[in-house]
């Protein structure tokens, strides 16, 4: 089990676990919403600290491995407006669940402190995206810039590369003739000892904070109605590749149920109603990348999908190796010519020669079995092999055709590499 006590001014040396101070340890975006919106209300203060709180003790829990893959978080995080915020908790708890695949339990003790009185301002037509610099945030940009006011909301860390690819991206619509406002809000963390901020990768926590930024703008802008995040129903729903695979090892950032429990979340606390929307749920990635490519192309290369891209050498954007750059390639090689620089060529390498414990080889077994499965088994044999398709969020009929589409978009690339052959087979 690892224990967190988040404090603000004052510490208390008795509660067990790593300390961790509000805005040092701790970065919560504070100082980037005051100065576009001046200063956050005790409320929106509570928020941030949770959102950043959640995603730092995410980033600086490593994973063990194998049945030590999953793990216990006991997080204690002081609130002013314990009254509102306490109640969901427990809600908090279930989506942190989903998304991380760990064990949470969070306590939101009371702070001293005046709780929110804030005026509510004028409803304003418009929506709010989430705009990470991936192709399917692009994509959304381009075809809901005309459809009324928008807005981008970003989350940047300390590391310049994501900041870079957002700045370009956003450089690059406003060439082709879409300036849009851009807020961009860091949240992070930084070592301490016994704490080393940055040592987990796969941060399966980022979008409930992502959403939480989104909506405190969305908020301050009067802009309540909806909240776009956008994501291809390959990644968003992401059923397991395999049994093998457990949850953690599959992000459910976008999904269906996380974000209908972050709907109720929000609006709840905020005392308003908010809603989040995928307007690409029932769209395939190859789909979604077609926005892109017909628009701006030489966005394509820009974006970033991979997983590890905070980790990768100096030229090289891309692993090639994880599922989300495999699945990224086949989506731009429906197209044409994919101009990322990978870091490995996975596609051109001969499978049958690779070492059975290759991340590469093993990734692109589980894809092709997977598309095998959607292009041969029965609706109903589907569904009772993954039966997360029951969920009230998600339309079994789309979902299943989505993902038949996909496995013939896979199987049409792969095709292509004769060293990929025994895969398909």
């Amino acid at each position: 089990m690892s224990q967190y006590f988040i404090y603000r001014d004052t510490d208390d040396p008795s509660q067990p676990g790593v300390h961790l101070r509000a805005d040092q340890g701790v970065i919560t975006g504070a100082a980037g919403f005051q100065n576009s919106f001046g200063a956050p209300t005790s409320l929106e203060l509570d928020l941030l600290l949770i959102a950043a709180g959640v995603f730092s003790v995410d980033r600086g829990t490593p994973r063990g491995e194998r049945e030590d893959f999953a793990r216990h978080l006991e997080l204690s995080i002081p609130v002013v407006n314990a009254g509102r915020l306490q109640p969901l908790a427990g809600s908090i708890e279930d989506v942190l669940r989903i998304l991380s695949n760990d064990y949470w339990h969070i306590e939101l003790r009371q702070h001293d402190g005046a709780t929110e009185t804030f005026p509510e301002g004028k409803r304003q037509e418009g929506q709010v995206l989430l705009f990470s610099g991936g192709l399917d945030s692009l994509a959304a940009a381009i075809e809901f810039r005309n459809a009324g006011p928008l807005v981008l909301v970003s989350h940047i860390t300390r590391g310049r590369q994501t900041r870079n690819v957002q700045d370009r991206l956003r450089g690059m619509l406003a060439d082709s003739g879409t300036s849009l406002p851009h807020y961009q809000l860091l949240v992070s963390s930084r070592d301490v000892p016994g704490f080393d901020h940055d040592i987990e990768g796969s941060q399966r926590t980022r979008s409930f904070m992502f959403l939480i930024l989104a909506a405190l703008v969305a908020r301050r802008l009067g802009r309540r109605d909806l909240l776009v995040i956008a994501e291809n129903g390959q990644m968003a729903i992401h059923l397991l590749l395999n049994t093998a695979r457990i949850g953690a090892f599959s992000t459910h950032t976008a999904h269906p149920d996380v974000l209908d429990s972050m709907e109720t979340i929000i609006s709840r606390a905020l005392g308003g109603t908010y809603r989040i929307s995928n307007p690409y749920v029932s769209l395939t990635k190859a789909e979604v990348v077609e926005r892109v490519w017909t628009a701006m192309r030489d966005a394509v290369a820009v974006t970033s999908s991979c997983w590890r891209s905070a980790r990768l050498p100096e030229g090289v954007t891309h692993c090639g190796e994880c599922v989300p750059c495999m699945i990224r390639r086949v989506a731009i090689e429906t197209h044409g010519d994919d101009p990322t620089p990978y870091g490995r060529d996975s596609f051109a390498q001969n499978f049958s020669a690779l070492d059975p414990d290759d991340e590469a080889r093993r990734n692109l077994a589980d894809l092709c079995e997977f598309s095998r499965k959607f292009e041969t088994m029965s609706d109903a044999d589907l569904i009772d092999e993954w039966p997360e398709l029951y969920s009230a969020n998600i339309d079994q009929a789309s979902a299943i055709a989505m993902y038949r589409r996909a496995a013939q978009q896979t199987r049409a690339v792969l095709s292509k590499y004769p060293g990929l052959a025994p895969a398909l087979q």
